[in-house]
């Protein structure tokens, strides 16, 4: 939650216990910490409760010398809902409770206002769920969300679920933003979570956007993913409007942890938003994930960018000097997500994309081996093969190596990807690095390709003359046919001394 959702927050709770019926006449406080707010809140209640305790305890002792109709009747009639309010944290939970059932729900809801839940649990806890669902009848009937908030991590789970019912969708925003524990949100959202549609749309409708952020800020993983997935399945109406939210509120840190939990549909769905690849979106986006430890969180919803945004996001991660370049790869390496990383470095200018290939991290056997891991996995083979390019080198033994590993099928993948990619005669110069046993599995499997022809005819008068003095070298190692046909290929392009070398 955003230190101004939380400043409002607390400034809305401090109004009802001083009577002040517009929060907005305590703007002067939005200068001092959430924290500070509610801790002088909770003196201010010490302080209203305590400076009669003795007297108050009287009162208690009193009510136990008389029935209980005749305790009811002086409570509504003698004592009211202030002194009640005052009273009950003295009363035994038991005869309270007796005497709570003997009064009308509207006086207890004005007597609930007026209560210190910290001083009244025990007895709160004893109020049968009916009573309880009669009393939030009333409160939200008099729109007092700040009641409820302050009661929701106090109550058992069986008196919220009868209350719940009693709440439209805006209530239940107005009261989860209202919350005094806001550990309790998970179980509020756990009982109403066949309403979260009719949440967001409440959140849409009616301008609650800050309620619904605060939300998303406070709940945990899952139901973050949950929230995120419905939302992006509400049409786009909704998702413009939130992310508009967002950006006034500058809540991107409460944003893209939600996007990194939702699934790849919602992602695809919120990142074609064209709201989302502007600049004014975009540029928030990556100040937070760069320089406020949320680069994990962007990482998912990048593979869904079209080119142009996707570019922009590059060239920001391309302006981070090498030792934070060299920490975002290997964020990105230990949470195995070079499936997202991989787009970003091809969509980088040749030179940043060269300088990134370049770094220590990326000539660590490990991560080498990660990279070639995700491009076979995902099949990312004509988005990887360029930044294997770009690689220096020195890393070629260990790509070769990685390639080596490859099951028949993957390296036939990457074949096919090369021959259909100016990349070819990159995976061919790899490839043919390999120990005499991996060279000799990699031209068994060419030999063996239905597409052959497209293969051959990748191989082009521009092809490196490293990639056919490779093939020269290997000569002895390929089965006759496919020397025959490489031979005739290298005479095509106008490599007859390649094909005479092959054909010897």
């Amino acid at each position: 939650m955003t230190t101004q959702l939380l400043v409002r927050a607390e400034t809305t709770k401090l109004a009802r216990l001083l009577d002040v019926s517009d929060p907005v006449q305590l703007e002067f406080l939005s200068g001092l910490s959430p924290a500070a707010i509610r801790a002088f809140r909770e003196r201010a209640t010490d302080l209203l409760f305590d400076r009669d305790a003795q007297r108050l305890q009287r009162v208690a002792a009193a009510s136990k010398l008389v029935p209980t109709a005749i305790s009811a009747k002086a409570a509504e009639r003698a004592f009211g809902p202030v002194l009640c309010a005052a009273v009950a944290g003295s009363v035994e939970p038991a005869q309270a409770v007796s005497i709570a059932k003997a009064l009308p729900a509207k006086f207890l809801a004005e007597t609930a206002v007026q209560l210190d839940p910290r001083r009244t649990a025990a007895v709160i806890a004893e109020v049968p769920p009916r009573l309880v669902a009669q009393v939030a009848k009333e409160l939200f009937a008099r729109g007092d969300h700040v009641t409820m908030g302050r009661f929701v991590g106090v109550v058992p789970e069986a008196s919220m679920r009868a209350a719940l019912p009693e709440a439209s969708d805006a209530d239940l925003l107005r009261i989860g933003f209202l919350l005094e524990d806001k550990s309790s949100m998970d179980t509020l959202l756990g009982i109403v979570e066949d309403r979260i549609p009719g949440v967001i749309r409440a959140a849409c409708e009616q301008d609650l956007w800050a309620e619904a952020i605060d939300l998303l800020d406070t709940v945990d993983q899952a139901n973050r993913a949950k929230i995120g997935d419905i939302a992006a399945g509400l049409g786009d109406d909704v998702l413009d409007a939130l992310i508009e939210a967002v950006r006034e509120l500058d809540a991107w840190a409460t944003l893209l942890p939600v996007t990194s939990a939702m699934s790849q549909d919602s992602l695809r769905v919120l990142a074609a938003r064209p709201v989302v690849h502007t600049e004014a979106v975009l540029g928030p986006i990556m100040d937070v994930a760069l320089d406020h430890g949320l680069w994990l969180d962007l990482l998912p919803l990048s593979v869904h960018l079209p080119e142009a945004p996707l570019a922009f996001l590059a060239a920001r991660v391309a302006e981070k000097p090498d030792d934070e370049l060299a920490d975002l790869i290997r964020q990105a390496d230990t949470a195995g997500l070079w499936a997202a990383l991989i787009p970003i470095a091809l969509a980088m200018g040749e030179a940043d994309r060269r300088r990134m290939a370049g770094l220590p991290v990326m000539r660590e056997p490990e991560v080498l081996r990660a990279v070639i891991d995700t491009i076979a996995e995902h099949e990312l083979w004509s988005q990887g093969l360029p930044l294997v390019d770009a690689l220096p080198k020195s890393a070629k033994p260990i790509l070769a190596s990685c390639i080596g590993d490859l099951t028949r099928e993957q390296l036939l993948a990457a074949l096919l990807a090369a021959a259909r990619s100016a990349d070819i005669d990159t995976l061919v110069d790899i490839a043919l690095a390999q120990e005499s046993e991996g060279r000799a599995r990699v031209l068994e499997i060419i030999d063996g390709m239905d597409d052959l022809g497209e293969f051959l005819e990748a191989l082009t008068p521009e092809t490196p003359e490293v990639v056919w003095r490779g093939l020269v070298e290997v000569r002895d190692e390929m089965p006759a046919d496919l020397r025959a046909q490489l031979a005739h290929r290298a005479a095509a392009c106008g490599k007859d001394s390649i094909a005479d070398e092959l054909q010897a």
